[in-house]
């Protein structure tokens, strides 16, 4: 990497005499630049990227003490060394408490300024290679935090204390085994516009952000989406430290106040009371249940637990086992209904009632089970029998169109040339 110099002295040969007298290619110096005050050595800095200041400490209106305390709070990446033609400590010693990386007077020993570059160039190398992976590393927490919290959440058994500690260590967080943490299942309970998939996760993702400004604020926490496809708030407590639980439900509520309107979606906020690691993946796997058996409230926080869920609570890990070996069967129960209503009107509601599931959850539960969404699914069965019907009698297009689900025929001629690639008519002449 090549750097820039700038030389600052009210004397003309002082500056050609630094300039010119060093051949400064050879100590990684693409650019010198020069500058005969305080003024014009401040419009070099609006111009271009300097490095490496050597300025003279006495000079006319502004001297270099002045603008060492300028390139401080507006260049703090700039190293500058000091010249001067007085031998007064008292100069150095203010020179180096303002931040100036060395000092050195006048005549100026070349051989001696090409050292202090040196060593100046050293240093940016060693700070900037240390900003650099910092600012990666900065960069990755985020990831780094959720991963931990996904393999957190997978386990079927609350961790011991060591492998917390060691589970810790390993994504480099700073949380402690001692740390308590505010669960909040943020659930999606329905979208107020038809989304594709990437769209639904794009949204999903800007949930999240919004969670983060909205409910994290300026508290310790995060939100992460799990590896089950939740999205979950987590609020980070100190043993020293009180968690306002009330004021958290108010930033709840005024987050499904903004989502509903800038995000068009219906959302419920599940908040759990503030545990400790040992109990954290119960009070997980409860917010999960709650979410699961709540089929007629959206829009709503429903804030801590009542005594059905700490009945929820003590049955523990052993609910996702339990889930685990429901999702088949629920699965199934879903197939069914959709072939028996097919000729109706089906919404994801009226599937979640059937099941008794939350719709959120229910539509989380048949993407991760079927790698598809209800609607993708629905249609793909309505298509399926629309072919099947029009290959195989002669009822009119009209009347498949009723029995696969759709009053209107051109909203049915439209949904199947955009499934099958033609018109009704044309795949029945298609197809004798």
């Amino acid at each position: 990497m090549m750097y820039n110099l700038l030389v600052v002295d009210d004397e003309l040969y002082a500056v050609k005499g630094i300039t010119q007298g060093i051949d400064w290619s050879q100590e990684n110096i693409s650019e010198v630049f020069e500058a005969f005050n305080a003024e014009e050595a401040k419009e070099r800095f609006s111009l271009s990227k300097v490095d490496i200041v050597i300025c003279d400490i006495e000079m006319p209106a502004s001297n270099g003490l002045e603008l060492l305390e300028w390139i401080k709070v507006n260049y703090p990446q700039t190293e500058t060394i000091f010249v001067t033609g007085h031998a007064d400590f008292s100069y150095a010693r203010t020179a180096l408490h303002l931040g100036s990386f060395d000092y050195l007077l006048k005549p100026v020993d070349f051989e001696e300024l090409k050292a202090v570059v040196s060593r100046v160039l050293q240093k940016l190398i060693v700070d900037r290679t240390s900003k650099k992976y910092s600012s990666l590393f900065e960069s990755h927490k985020p990831l780094m935090e959720e991963r931990f919290w996904q393999e957190f959440f997978s386990n079927r058994m609350s961790l011991s204390e060591i492998q917390l500690e060691q589970l810790i260590t390993k994504y480099q967080l700073n949380l402690s085994p001692d740390t308590s943490i505010l669960p909040i299942l943020v659930s999606v309970e329905m979208w107020q516009k038809e989304l594709t998939v990437r769209e639904g996760e794009i949204m999903e993702y800007a949930l999240r952000n919004a969670a983060s400004e909205l409910i994290v604020k300026g508290d310790r926490g995060c939100v992460i989406q799990d590896r089950r496809g939740h999205n979950l708030v987590l609020l980070y407590k100190r043993q020293d430290e009180y968690m306002d639980v009330e004021d958290v439900t108010n930033r709840c509520e005024s987050y499904l106040t903004a989502c509903n309107h800038y995000f068009y979606c219906h959302l419920s906020c599940y908040v759990g009371t503030v545990e400790t690691f040992p109990n954290l993946l119960k009070t997980y796997v409860s917010l999960l249940e709650m979410e699961r058996s709540n089929v007629t409230q959206s829009n709503k926080v429903l804030a801590q637990f009542n005594l059905w869920s700490q009945r929820i609570v003590s049955l523990g890990t052993d609910m996702m086992q339990v889930e685990d070996k429901e999702q088949a069967s629920v699965i199934q129960k879903i197939y069914d209904y959709i072939d028996e209503h097919l000729h109706e009107e089906i919404s994801r509601e009226q599937i979640a009632e059937h099941v008794h599931f939350n719709s959120a959850y229910l539509s989380r539960l048949f993407r991760k089970e079927t790698n598809c969404s209800l609607s993708e699914y629905i249609l793909k069965k309505r298509m399926d029998k629309a072919k099947l019907l029009l290959t195989s009698t002669n009822i009119k297009i009209s009347d498949i169109s009723s029995l696969v689900g759709y009053g209107d025929i051109p909203h049915f001629n439209k949904m199947f040339k955009r499934h099958v690639g033609l018109t009704p008519q044309e795949f029945r002449k298609s197809n004798p």
